[in-house]
């Protein structure tokens, strides 16, 4: 079982990204609530405005796209990172993916409205922020770019060898719908992978 972090583990964490005193941690923890979701409940809606950033303490949370009965999983948000639905949090716009809770989750969350306390009396706080929007977007990149240039069993093999206890925790349909092929194409991809695996003992 995952052991639950402490207290200030994401205060920590954004602390690297920009300096913060102790007095600024101590402030910054306090605007941050923490909260427990079940499995597969919804914590940003598609459609909605976002109301808050999340910082993910334990579990497996996925962005959502819904097309009708159709979802398409955008990405997934693994322990110690933070989530969050842009530009709808800074623009104030409809969502147009959902965050949902693929395990149960324990997560930091920072309201809106505690965000613009914060940045009145954290100066580092709107620097910490557009470095964590920059890292979204850089992901992003990246998942483009290997969308584009890799093989799906290539971005498989690379999701399990960074994320190995993802088999265990996320379906196999949604891991297909994250790297854009069928569950048949996924089976045949996992099948293959056992044919070399056993072949090399």
């Amino acid at each position: 079982m995952q052991k639950i972090k402490s207290e200030n583990s994401h205060i920590d964490r954004m602390s690297k990204i920009a300096p913060l005193s102790n007095e600024e941690k101590k402030l910054l923890a306090k605007l941050h609530n923490r909260k427990q979701y079940k499995k597969k409940s919804v914590i940003d809606k598609q459609g909605t405005i976002s109301k808050a950033v999340y910082y993910l303490n334990r579990g497996i949370l996925s962005m959502e796209y819904q097309l009708g009965s159709k979802v398409f999983v955008r990405d997934f948000i693994f322990q110690d990172s933070p989530a969050l639905v842009y530009p709808s949090f800074y623009l104030k716009e409809p969502s147009r993916y959902s965050i949902k809770a693929v395990t149960d989750c324990d997560v930091w969350e920072l309201t809106k409205e505690n965000f613009e306390i914060g940045k009145k009396k954290i100066p580092s706080l709107e620097i910490i922020a557009f470095k964590i929007t920059n890292l979204f977007h850089q992901n992003i990149e990246k998942r483009f770019e290997s969308m584009i240039t890799k093989s799906a069993e290539d971005r498989y093999i690379e999701l399990v060898e960074n994320h190995p206890r993802i088999i265990q925790s996320i379906s196999l349909k949604m891991i297909a719908s994250y790297l854009g092929i069928t569950d048949v194409a996924l089976s045949r991809i996992r099948s293959r992978l056992s044919k070399k695996v056993a072949k090399s003992f």
